[in-house]
């Protein structure tokens, strides 16, 4: 086996092992050395920078692996995720159509389609495209499972009554509200863009930061949670269930004002 194999071989493992950094360093480094035009470095670099949460990275290096190999809709289906999670449908959803016309059965176009469907409102659409993915591979794309709204906002009940004492005391303070995903204005209200496939979030004051003085006139905190995303995030009734629980005990810990790094060392299942 060359050497050239062997960093292509270190680099799947690493990916298939859930190390995205680990691979993501090896692929840079083999790229700075003189194969920068290896359009299969690109791509396994633009898919570790994916798994590594950086879009904006990820997009530019699966760029360059469409550019060097234009037929490739491997490349093009994760140059999609990366510009949907970026915030940039419009793009997302031309790469994501050339590379399902490129390869009809690539599990990835139909479910990054079924994803940008899904923001758009069109629910239907959006569930084909899932399906889709999941005939094709339904280890990695298990199909949503749906539940009606009045079913999802009864299991969001039964995971507040779940919470420990010391949390569930404090729910009564926020407002529980049920959104299908995040809406625009809540994508891109920063910079960078929110996640589209954000499960939950907390809009507010921390209750930490908060005085009787600065009450008057301000809306009562939120924890919002997106039904869609949440559904597509299960693989049964009872994954999602515990889902809504983890993300509802998340975003009430941030109104108790702990942050990530704190929130990661509790017990949320």
């Amino acid at each position: 086996m060359s050497g050239d194999e062997q960093i292509l071989e270190q680099i799947y493992d690493a990916l298939d092992g859930g190390d995205p950094q680990s691979a993501e360093a090896l692929a840079r480094q083999a790229l700075e050395r003189q194969h920068e035009d290896d359009p299969v470095l690109r791509l396994l670099h633009g898919v570790a920078l994916l798994d590594l949460d950086r879009p904006a990275e990820a997009a530019e290096s699966l760029k360059r692996a469409i550019d060097l190999d234009p037929d490739d809709a491997e490349a093009r289906s994760n140059l999609a995720v990366a510009l949907f999670r970026s915030g940039r449908f419009a793009e997302a959803t031309l790469e994501a159509e050339r590379a399902r016309a490129d390869d009809c059965d690539l599990p990835d176009a139909h479910a990054i389609l079924g994803l940008l469907a899904e923001r758009r409102g069109s629910f239907e659409e959006s569930d084909r495209f899932l399906n889709r993915a999941a005939e094709l591979d339904p280890e990695r794309f298990p199909p949503p499972v749906r539940l009606s709204r009045a079913e999802f906002e009864a299991e969001v009940r039964r995971a507040g009554a779940r919470l420990p004492e010391d949390f569930r005391r404090h729910l009564d303070a926020v407002v529980l509200t049920v959104e299908d995903v995040p809406a625009d204005e809540l994508i891109f209200e920063g910079d960078p863009p929110l996640d589209p496939e954000l499960l939950g979030l907390f809009v507010g004051v921390p209750l930490t930061e908060r005085s009787h003085l600065a009450l008057f006139g301000e809306l009562p905190p939120r924890i919002l949670l997106f039904q869609r995303n949440l559904e597509r995030n299960a693989v049964d009734h009872d994954d999602l269930r515990d889902e809504i629980a983890v993300t509802v005990y998340h975003e009430l810990g941030h109104f108790l004002g702990f942050d990530e790094a704190e929130l990661a060392g509790l017990d949320l299942a």
